[in-house]
């Protein structure tokens, strides 16, 4: 059984103007293992940079992305707080087959959910193992 304590963990950070803009993360990450889940971490402060500014009224929604692949492989997921190592598992196939395994290039797709009250800036800083 493989375990997140085994796969590659990677930074990243998104800062989002508007609900209307969705980014995907600039890096590409091979998946490390063929666990069919990823790991999240929401950090408030990620030591060098400014504070997050994540909260019930300012909503960070994303999903992981599998480049390899054409099936959606990840359904939409919405934070408003913090969290550490958040396991999401991928969907499957119609068989029931497992669609994202080791090696595969997975990149973070985020934004600013459409259900945020806030008009300020949201800043996001965070690790992931794809």
């Amino acid at each position: 059984m493989t375990s997140s304590v085994y796969a590659a963990t990677h930074s990243f950070d998104f800062k989002f103007n508007d609900v209307y803009t969705t980014k995907d993360y600039d890096e590409v990450w091979a998946k490390s293992d063929n666990e069919n889940a990823w790991y999240i971490t929401l950090l408030k402060n990620a030591g060098f940079m400014n504070n997050s500014n994540m909260s019930s009224s300012n909503i960070f929604g994303c999903r992981m992305r599998d480049m390899s692949i054409e099936p959606t492989v990840d359904n939409y997921h919405t934070f408003s707080n913090y969290i550490s190592n958040y396991k999401i598992s991928y969907l499957t196939g119609a068989n029931g087959q497992q669609l994202v395994g080791k090696g595969h290039a997975m990149r973070l797709r985020g934004k600013k959910d459409d259900s945020s009250a806030s008009t300020k800036k949201l800043t996001i800083y965070g690790k992931c193992a794809p």
